[in-house]
């Protein structure tokens, strides 16, 4: 667990500095686009790039920081410990079989990409689409995991 807690701390730093990289990027490019009527596919692309990293990777840094979205209609009304059993029910059932199918579906995809070794669809793009499609199963894997902790925490609770 100790290990699992400090890689999404390492994993938070790590997509806060994308962020800011992301951000100082898209800046250059409006300001070079508009004041030097200057254009590149290849940055704009990486902005994408960065935008995906954070969104998918940020997914599994909400989940284990309990920053997520949640429907707290039904769980305010009751206590604590239904609460936890209710999140655990929730978890067992959508989030492990979400995890594992994002990890299923998009294996064949992530092979076939780096076996031709996918590059961008725009001239002047950048030629690592498979590395971006690589995110897909990882981020499946983090939310399985997180997932198992959670389950693994929530026990220890019950037990008590």
């Amino acid at each position: 667990m100790r290990i699992i807690n400090l890689f999404m701390k390492n994993l938070c730093n790590g997509l806060s500095y994308l962020m800011i990289f992301m951000l100082s990027l898209l800046f250059i490019i409006i300001i070079t686009r508009y004041f030097f009527s200057y254009g590149n596919v290849a940055l704009q692309e990486l902005v994408m790039y960065c935008h995906a990293i954070i969104f998918m990777l940020g997914i599994c840094y909400t989940l284990h920081d309990n920053s997520h979205v949640s429907i707290d209609i039904i769980v305010k009304r009751i206590s604590k410990k239904k609460q936890d059993v209710v999140n655990s029910f929730f978890n067992i059932i959508f989030l492990l079989p979400i995890s594992l199918f994002l990890i299923f579906v998009s294996k064949d995809m992530v092979i076939r990409s780096w076996s031709i070794m996918e590059g961008s669809s725009e001239a002047g793009g950048l030629n690592y689409v498979f590395v971006l499609k690589s995110i897909i199963p990882i981020t499946g894997f983090l939310i399985f995991i997180i997932s198992v902790l959670i389950l693994v925490n929530d026990i220890k609770k019950f037990s008590k």
